[in-house]
């Protein structure tokens, strides 16, 4: 029993350990401005299509509430009818402990959709809460992840009738700015980029040359050269997601009619500033959605040629996506965990969304065939780690300190007095100083005296005076810019340089 009470003591240390080191690293995070937030999941189900009710397929998903999922055992039921009699065949179950069929799987998640749930009501329980925060100076990321076939590209991009998560974004960000656009100044940016056979592409320009992923220490990874659209309406956004889309690489499979051969990534950067020259606030969020495509296996979609080696290249980055997935769930269990973010352009890509300054939503799509059994419950498995994965969210914030706006006012003062006393001089020096006849006809014409040479002087001391007070003033501007301010600068002038140097 001693034995058995020191294991238990030191366990309760260790534990006790633990739990201080977490109140304590939670302290530091909300002295600096940072929270923690957990990845959201949802999963969404497609219905049968009409392939899979003519190969006789039925659906094995049930919602048994808003977040609890659970995928019924493809065997069950399977030829229990006797062949022309209609009726049912006693079959044996297949069960383990707790009664759970063999095959049986159920998990839990943040929300779940079925077939029958439009894109305005996913859209709703899982991206629309984050656009406020958007708003406020907050990155977001939202991705689809899934096996081909399984509803991604309806799900982000939508069509006509049922618009996606990308348009449904768009929409509500500029409604949230004309709400708000009394108060503040708002300007919109946004770029459509491209992952293709581990290159990218710029989806706002026709025939994009392959563009170079680099790392910026402080927005983290960046493409240079991309393209950024400053847009000020929905409807020209709209029309730039429309060209991106016919330009992004698309292809028939034996798996899906309209295959996805690329991984697209939409982003959208919102910089919100105060109304006053000198005490300038500002905050820049940004909302990522992605569009991944589908992981396929070659003996079902039949591909060939090209289509093989593109299958391929996207099997293997969603593999380093599900390893950077599996990494960063279990650093709840183990502490430090090497994550393998450099294996692939798309997870470098996604690196700030999964553990960086995100708040981010992963929306797994699935199909509730039969048929599709095996690519479901792979689909499920890898959301379900998901749900350990935290991220550290801080707004994008920085403003023009108030001594700094002192020192333009000051240099404003400076620079008008001076032209004042450059005006006064070249008056002095025009005008003949010696005779007294042309003073006194200058006194009848109303106009002043001229001044002696020696008030000249003066004038002409208190001009260079002047002249160097504006200087130093502007030295000590230039030498108290604070970093706030310096990104302010290169986030609003220099994005076109890719932020890669």
């Amino acid at each position: 029993m001693g034995i058995d009470d020191n294991e238990k003591a030191e366990r309760l240390d260790q534990l006790a350990e633990l739990v201080d080191a977490s109140l304590k690293f939670t302290r530091v995070l909300k002295r600096k401005g940072v929270s923690q937030a957990t990845l959201q999941v949802a999963v969404r189900a497609r219905p049968l299509t009409k392939v899979e009710r003519a190969k006789g397929a039925r659906n094995i998903m049930r919602l048994v509430d808003e977040k609890c999922v659970v995928i019924l055992d493809p065997e069950e039921d399977h030829n229990s009818r006797e062949p022309g009699a209609g009726l049912l065949k006693p079959m044996k179950k297949k069960e383990v402990a707790g009664g759970v069929r063999k095959k049986e799987r159920r998990y839990m998640f943040d929300s779940a959709y079925d077939g029958e749930s439009s894109n305005e009501a996913v859209y709703a329980g899982t991206v629309l809460p984050h656009i406020a925060g958007v708003l406020r100076g907050t990155n977001a990321t939202v991705f689809a992840y899934g096996a081909t076939g399984s509803g991604k590209t309806h799900t982000m991009v939508g069509d006509q009738t049922d618009p996606g998560l990308m348009v449904l974004s768009l929409r509500d960000v500029f409604r949230f700015i004309q709400r708000d656009s009394q108060e503040k100044d708002y300007t919109v940016e946004c770029s459509y980029t491209e992952v293709y056979n581990e290159l990218v592409y710029d989806l706002l320009i026709p025939n994009s040359s392959p563009l170079e992923l680099r790392e910026d220490p402080e927005r983290g990874p960046m493409v240079a050269g991309l393209t950024h659209v400053k847009v000020e309406d929905e409807n020209k956004i709209f029309k730039l997601l429309r060209e991106g889309n016919a330009r992004r690489k698309t292809e028939e499979t034996g798996a899906n009619a309209v295959s996805s051969r690329s991984h697209a990534v939409l982003e959208i950067w919102v910089t919100r500033s105060d109304r006053n020259h000198y005490n300038k606030a500002f905050s820049t969020g940004k909302l990522a959605l992605v569009d991944l495509a589908g992981a396929e296996r070659a003996s079902e979609t039949n591909n060939r040629g090209q289509q093989l080696r593109d299958g391929a290249s996207i099997n293997k980055s969603l593999l380093s996506l599900a390893n950077c997935i599996n990494a960063l769930g279990k650093r709840k269990k183990k502490g430090f965990v090497f994550v393998p973010f450099r294996d692939s352009k798309l997870t470098r890509i996604l690196k700030d969304g999964l553990c960086g300054n995100s708040r981010t939503v992963m929306v797994a799509t699935v199909s509730g065939s039969d048929l599709q059994y095996e690519h479901t419950v792979n689909t499920l498995k890898y959301a379900n780690r998901a749900k350990e994965i935290k991220t550290h969210v801080r707004e994008n914030q920085g403003t023009v300190e108030t001594h700094i706006a002192e020192y333009q006012r000051m240099i404003d003062a400076l620079q008008e007095e001076r032209r004042d006393l450059q005006a006064e001089v070249r008056r002095l020096k025009s005008q003949p100083g010696s005779q007294a006849g042309s003073r006194s006809g200058s006194g009848l014409l109303g106009l002043p005296p001229p001044m002696a040479p020696e008030d000249v002087e003066r004038f002409a001391a208190e001009l260079a005076e002047a002249t160097d007070a504006c200087a130093r003033a502007q030295r000590v501007l230039l030498e108290a810019k604070s970093d706030a301010a310096a990104r302010m600068v290169r986030m609003l002038d220099g994005r076109e340089g890719g932020g890669g140097e």
